[in-house]
Parts: C-alpha cells; sequence; structure tokens
C-alpha cells in the first residue's frame, strides 16, 4: 500500500499516445463509468522559469506559472523521488497576481530550502505550454472494497520553446486517496482499450529538452537497506521496487541513445529483476513466476543487440584502433558496426515502445504495489524474518561457485563461463543482502567478488566481439567490406588474444583471492 500523499507531495502517473487516441479514451468505459459527471474541461496556459544558468534545472526544480481563466497559480515541483513510471514529487502551489513568478509568495521552509538563493531578477521563461485539459474523478472503492481517489486528466495541446514546439498529448492519473496499485490497474484497462505508453518524463522535463537539448540522465541502483527484522514480504516489495525504478527510470536515455549508460542500465536493471525472480522464485505464485521470467527475458533480449555494439565500439575496438592508427580495414570495421548499432537501437527503442512492454510494466507496477505474490499458502512463509533465507541462499551460491571453479587455472572457455554465471548470481544476491551483515568482512567479500566477476566479463566481452565480428563479416557487410572485415577480424581476435593471455595471471590470483575470501554471512 503506497502511503498516502501528503499535502505537498503528487503521485502521478503518466501516459501519451496520439491525440484521437486520448479523446477516444476520455469517452471509454474505465473513464465514464467510473467517474461521476460530467468532466470539467479548460484550457491552461503555462510558463516555465528559470535563471540564464539554469540553477533550478540543476536543483532538480520546476517552477511555472499557470493561467487557468482569471486565476494565476504559481507551482514549484521537485522532481521525482521515485524516478521510475509511477512519480512523487514534492509540489507547492500558490496563487499570484500575474504571470511572473513571486518567490516570496512561498512560505513552506523546506520548499524555500529546496529553492536556495534565486534573486527575482534572474527568472526568465524557458519555454511555455497551453493544453485543453479535461478532468474527471473516480472516487468510490476498488474490487476489494477499499476507498480509493484518482483524478484523471486528458490533456492535448503543444509546448513551445522559442520557434520549436512539440505536441503533448497525455494522461495523467493522479492518486488522491488509496493504494498506487489502483493507478497502475486502470492505466492497465485504459492500455487494453487504446495502447497508451508510460511517459515518465513531467512536462517540465520534455520542456527542457526541448529548449536545451540536454541528454536525458541515467540512473545507478539505489542500495536497498535491510535490518535484522525485516520480513520476506517486506523485502520483496523493497527488492521489486528497487528493479522496477531502477529500469524504468533509464527508459528516457535508453530511448535517447546519445549515452550508452542508458541503455547498460535499463539491462542491469532488467537483470536484477531476473535475479530477485531467481532468487525469491519459490515462494512466488507458478503462473506470476513464469510471466515475469518471459517478459524480463523479453525486454533483455531486445536491448542486447544495442548493448553489445555500445561495448564492442566503445571499450573494445577503439584501443585497436588507436594502435594500428590508418589501417583502412579498422575504419571499415567502425563503419559496418557502426550502422549495426543503429539497428540495435531501433530495435531497442520499437521493444520500450511497444503495447507488449507497456503491458508488462503496469501489470508488475499493478503486482508490486497489491504485493499480489501473497497467497493463503505462503503467508506464514513470508512473515518471517528474511536473514535466515537469505543466508541460507548465499551459503548455497557461494558453494555452488567454488566447485564450478575447481581447477580454475585448466578451466575451458565454457568452464570459465559458467563460474561467471555462478558468480553474477552470487554478485546479485550478495548485494540484495549485505545490509544484513555490514561489516569490513562484507565489504572485502563483495570486493573480491567484484574483481573476479570484472575478469572473467572481460574474457565474455571479447568471446562477444568475436561472435560480432564474425556476424558482421558474413551477414552486415557490404560486398565491398567483404576484404577489409576479414583483415580486420584478424587484428582484432589477434589483439585480444594476446590481451587474455597477458592477464591470465590476474585472472587467476582474483580467482585465489575469492576463493579464500571469508563469506560474510557466516558467524
Amino acid at each position: 500500500m503506497a502511503e498516502l500523499p501528503g499535502p505537498n507531495v503528487e503521485i502521478e502517473l503518466k501516459l501519451s499516445a496520439p491525440a484521437e487516441t486520448i479523446e477516444a479514451l476520455s469517452r471509454s468505459g474505465p473513464v465514464v463509468q467510473a467517474s461521476e459527471g460530467l468532466g470539467i474541461v479548460k484550457t491552461l496556459e503555462n510558463t516555465y522559469y528559470d535563471t540564464p544558468d539554469l540553477r533550478l534545472l540543476t536543483r532538480g526544480i520546476a517552477l511555472r506559472v499557470r493561467k487557468d481563466g482569471e486565476r494565476f497559480v504559481q507551482t514549484m515541483k521537485t522532481e521525482s523521488e521515485s524516478g521510475g513510471a509511477l512519480a512523487r514529487r514534492g509540489e507547492w502551489e500558490t496563487p499570484v497576481g500575474g504571470l511572473r513568478p513571486d518567490l516570496a509568495a512561498i512560505d513552506d521552509a523546506d520548499a524555500r530550502e529546496l529553492l536556495g538563493l534565486i534573486l527575482p531578477g534572474e527568472l526568465q521563461p524557458v519555454f511555455s505550454n497551453r493544453i485543453r485539459r479535461e478532468v474527471r474523478v473516480i472516487d468510490g472503492p476498488d474490487e476489494s472494497g477499499h476507498a480509493r481517489t484518482i483524478e484523471i486528466a486528458l490533456d492535448i495541446g503543444e509546448t513551445r520553446a522559442g520557434d520549436v514546439t512539440e505536441p503533448i498529448a497525455e494522461i495523467e492519473l493522479e492518486l488522491l486517496k488509496g493504494s498506487a496499485e489502483n493507478v497502475f490497474d486502470l492505466a492497465l484497462a485504459l492500455h487494453r482499450i487504446g495502447h497508451v505508453r508510460i511517459e515518465p518524463r513531467s512536462k517540465a522535463e520534455r520542456g527542457y529538452a526541448l529548449s536545451t537539448d540536454i541528454v536525458p540522465r541515467w540512473q545507478k541502483a539505489e542500495p536497498i537497506v535491510f535490518d535484522p527484522q525485516t520480513t520476506i514480504d517486506e523485502a520483496l516489495a523493497d527488492v521489486f521496487n528497487a528493479c522496477f525504478k531502477h529500469w524504468t527510470a533509464n527508459e528516457s536515455a535508453a530511448l535517447d541513445g546519445r549515452d550508452p549508460e542508458g541503455i547498460h542500465q535499463m539491462r542491469v536493471g532488467l537483470r536484477r529483476l531476473r535475479s530477485a525472480l531467481s532468487i525469491f522464485g519459490p515462494l512466488l505464485p507458478e503462473d506470476a513466476l513464469a510471466w515475469l521470467k518471459e517478459e524480463a527475458s523479453g525486454a533483455l533480449g531486445a536491448l542486447g543487440r544495442a548493448r553489445d555494439l555500445d561495448v564492442f565500439l566503445g571499450e573494445l575496438l577503439s584501443p585497436v584502433a588507436q594502435e594500428f592508427r590508418g589501417d583502412e580495414c579498422l575504419v571499415t570495421l567502425r563503419r559496418a558496426a557502426a550502422r549495426e548499432q543503429a539497428k540495435g537501437y531501433e530495435q531497442a527503442r520499437s521493444a520500450i515502445v511497444s503495447p507488449r512492454y507497456t503491458e508488462f510494466v503496469l501489470r508488475f507496477g499493478g503486482w508490486v504495489e497489491g504485493r499480489r505474490w501473497r497467497t493463503e499458502g505462503t503467508s506464514d512463509v513470508l512473515d518471517r524474518p528474511l536473514v535466515a533465507y537469505a543466508d541460507k541462499l548465499l551459503e548455497k551460491r557461494h558453494r555452488k561457485a567454488l566447485k564450478l571453479g575447481r581447477q580454475f587455472e585448466i578451466l575451458s572457455v565454457d568452464g570459465r563461463h559458467q563460474v561467471r554465471i555462478a558468480l553474477k548470481k552470487l554478485r546479485y544476491t550478495s548485494e540484495f543482502f549485505e545490509s544484513l551483515h555490514p561489516s569490513r568482512k562484507t565489504k572485502r567479500y563483495v570486493k573480491s567478488l567484484s574483481r573476479l566477476q570484472d575478469s572473467l566479463g572481460h574474457l565474455n566481452d571479447v568471446a562477444v566481439a568475436e561472435r560480432l565480428m564474425e556476424d558482421l563479416a558474413n551477414r552486415s557487410a557490404l560486398p565491398s567490406e567483404q576484404a577489409a572485415l576479414q583483415r580486420a577480424a584478424g587484428l582484432l581476435i589477434g589483439w585480444y588474444a594476446r590481451g587474455v593471455a597477458d592477464t591470465e595471471p590476474e585472472t587467476v590470483a582474483n580467482w585465489e583471492a575469492f576463493s579464500v575470501a571469508a563469506p560474510f554471512w557466516r558467524q
């Protein structure tokens, strides 16, 4: 159950679709039947302000003045603290006398502290929007009989920054009372009628992107903190929420594609979800587990080609090209790989905006917010302390990694690949549960594990590069590029074969350090 919104907190899910779809959804059953009376229609004009050096943007603050009929309302909002599909923002509204902001009207101490020192004369318009908004309110019990109040705002209009415009066609679902699962359920019902997609960016974020061409920020996973009293049920909620936030918070950066970390972090979030499903799988309903594994794997696969080419171009090809500077075969290779990279990103974008992916996100969001893994048969187990369950699993995965790595020095390439997979599972499990045992011992163990995984991860990158080279040479190259790519493949594979041999002593040393590291969960 989500916390009820406080007086200065907005909890909102935003959906986007073509304008004609928004119009049709305004007359659809989920909107009309669940809300009372006719919707309120109004025209809103919003102007957003910042300093010339964009200090408000840097501080994660949006400041606007809205003209609503004859009224002018100044609103200050923070960036979403959740950072993913469901936005939770600080929000402070004050009436003002006109379209110019009046910072003195903000009397909330928290808001003023967040705002910092801004002189009134520094503020200038950055962008504006004009929208036609229809508002309806759903107020009544949900399917479980619990109270809920959701405001539905259907917006059609445009954002303007100088001479540049961008259309707005959105549905905002704001939770006023009840559980956030109700918001996801309503969004899913709308999606199944009109094929919407989640819009993780606020109107302010979209306006800044239009006016400044700022690259969307990527986000790493935030640490999860447990204590000895944490139950398995609480851990499930925290872990799934963290994975959900991590991958959806990186959607915008992945779609933009200018920073490779966006798609990388989105994939990391999805891999962490798959690891969580493996960790807690025995406690989850079988049908939900099967569905989640399928959808997470499908999304990961759709993003994989782009990520592989990012690594190839950004990390693996660059040192070879630097060493053999001016060799035309490597120029040809970079050109062919860049074409495939563009195709990979198109594949990723198509997957992210697909109806199937939106269904996955909305269903998963409602499932997590409603803790729908709870059944009559599992309630007793889920209410037990997490620590015993976590320690048992850590021990099992630690022993498996050691077993697979026996005689590490003479293991085959495939054998080391199996060790790498086992270590990845162990690392995610350790990262999820390390807060249960805060100590230097924990840090030393995780550090030794990370070093070894990084060594083996590099070997995997090289193996992926070899497969990509073969693919580029055999399927992706233009006929005139074949000979050059064959030569480039020889240079690249030879370079990294030597590199693997040179780093073998370090890899073996990292294995030996890990194999004697004291497991932090053992007392």
